[in-house]
This record gives C-alpha cells, structure tokens and sequence, in this order.
C-alpha cells in the first residue's frame, strides 16, 4: 500500500468547531471548473479502484482529516502500479469535534471510484477536492459505467449506493472519460499553464515516467 502522499496548497481554510455551533457559511464555496485535460495534466496519480476502509483521525494542528484507503483496479498515471493508496481529505468528525472544509471530496465503503490525485509530502488529495473525485456507477438498464461528481449537502450521510443518476443527455460515461485521460497522456501536456499550479510543478508531474506508469 502507497503512504499517504498532499498537495500543500489543495487545502481550503478549516473551521475546527463543535457540531453544535458549525456555523452554515462554512460550507458555501465555488470551483473554478477543469476539463478532463487539465485534471489529467494536474494529476500527480489517476487511479481507478474501490474504496476498502475509511477511518479519521486529528493532526498536529487540531484538524480533522478523513482518509480513504483504495484497492486498485487501474492506474492511469503515477511512478508505479500499487494495490492499494490511501487518499485523504481534509475534514470529518473524531468525536465531538468536526472539521468543516467546502467542497470535502466524500467517500463510503464498496464505492467505484476514478481519482485525479495530487501527491506533496505525506499526503495524496483529490485534485481541486470533490471535484477530482468520480463515483462509477450504472443505471438500470444501462450496460455502461458513468462517472459522477457528488457533493453532500451539509450534514448528509454519504452513501454512494443511494446517488441520483444524472439524465442520460448528461452522463459522462466512465469509457469516455478513459479514452480522454489516455488521449491525453499520449499526446503529453501542452505547456499550457492551469490556475493554481505553477507551471515547474506541472512539469515535474508531467514526465514520461508518470504518464507510463509500470
């Protein structure tokens, strides 16, 4: 299993508070949007997998992280093909305390997922949090996988077996979204720069090596 591995500027200001008194406008935010390109050329791993354990725990600072540990099924990008990773999200609850992060990427136990990953130090997150993160799931009826962005709203249970399936007209289907992330890593990252990432790091996760992975 790969160590946590974080990105050091992914994680949002945290409120760390009681349940009893999270104030609601910490959980209001927006995202500047990526395209599948752009999240391929970010990625430091892209990983396909199902999620096996979750578990939180409070670091060094007071704050609660979640971490989701992810039995591999692909990898897409990254130095090496690993079983398993764990990937970490900053927010969740230990006890009586919670830490509230906007736009937390979330995950339950037996969930198909397709990660673009952000490695720095000891952790590994989502890149630009739950956005990053793709819950594989198929329709009744359907014979393909899409692949689907959640977010919860404040206080919900995540449980990826009661989702709402996005209309067909607006599903993304997963092969589609493999073929792009290929397309991609074949032709290489185009030089052009991405907001939020300078431009020495996207060429350090961007090498031969990270986009053949073995």
């Amino acid at each position: 299993m790969i160590g946590r591995i974080l990105r050091g500027g992914a994680a949002a200001v945290a409120l760390l508070v009681t349940t009893a008194v999270a104030p609601p406008s910490a959980e209001a935010t927006s995202f500047a949007p990526l395209t599948i390109e752009q999240f391929t050329d970010a990625s430091t791993w892209i990983v396909e997998g199902e999620v096996q354990r979750i578990w939180t725990d409070i670091d060094d600072r007071g704050l609660v992280w979640t971490h989701s540990e992810v039995a591999l099924s692909t990898v897409h990008k990254g130095l090496s093909v690993p079983d398993s990773l764990v990937v970490d999200s900053l927010g969740g609850r230990v006890g009586d305390y919670v830490t509230h992060v906007p736009g937390q990427a979330v995950f339950s136990q037996g969930e198909s997922v397709f990660l673009f990953l952000d490695a720095t130090g000891d952790h590994l997150v989502p890149v630009s949090k739950f956005l990053g993160k793709f819950t594989l799931r198929r329709a009744t009826g359907e014979t393909r996988q899409h692949a689907m962005n959640w977010h919860p709203s404040p206080g919900e249970i995540f449980d990826h077996r009661f989702l709402p399936h996005p209309a067909p007209e607006h599903r993304l289907y997963a092969d589609d979204l493999r073929e792009r992330v290929q397309q991609r890593l074949d032709r290489g990252w185009d030089g052009q720069p991405i907001p939020g990432i300078s431009m020495d790091r996207l060429r350090e996760v961007n090498t031969i090596e990270r986009r053949m992975p073995r």
